[in-house]
């Protein structure tokens, strides 16, 4: 076992201030990434055959999704906020399928939706700031995000 980091503790420190003098809107960025570094950790757990953290970081990022889901008010929502709770669900769902499957293409979907949708926040976050313009972020829209296999599914759904 490598002898452990003399900084960890000031690290640890660091991340905790960052969290707890963060806005509510890099607290969303902050969740968005945490659940992209659970799901790169449960991939490899599955190359590595490793149960145990293939489970627990499968679970560390539905928890994750859960919370986000809970940020939504459907009450008072448009259209927009339940399309949203309903893909964060099939999100949790694929998770859910992912750790029985054991199948990284099930945490590839996963990524692929909370990418763009934290593009999407980021760029928001950007727009509301003045930062950038909605017409410079729709230039840097990524491609993926017109390629995923979900949205040809819905879209194939929707005729």
């Amino acid at each position: 076992m490598p002898p452990a980091n003399p900084y960890n503790k000031y690290i640890k420190q660091y991340q905790t201030s960052n969290i707890t003098t963060a806005t509510p809107e890099k607290l969303m960025i902050l969740l968005f990434d945490g659940a992209l570094q659970f799901l790169q950790k449960a991939k490899t757990a599955i190359a590595e055959n490793n149960l145990k953290e293939r489970s627990e970081n499968i679970e560390g990022a539905r928890k994750i999704i859960r919370e986000l889901m809970r940020t939504i008010d459907l009450e008072n929502g448009n259209d927009v906020a339940k399309k949203l709770f309903r893909l964060y669900n099939k999100m949790a769902m694929n998770l859910i399928k992912a750790n029985v499957q054991r199948s990284s293409d099930k945490i590839d979907e996963v990524i692929v939706d909370i990418t763009n949708i934290r593009w999407g926040f980021q760029k928001a976050i950007e727009i509301q700031n003045g930062t950038i313009t909605v017409e410079e972020a729709m230039k840097e829209m990524p491609q993926n995000s017109l390629e995923h296999p979900a949205s040809r599914e819905d879209n194939n759904n929707a005729g």
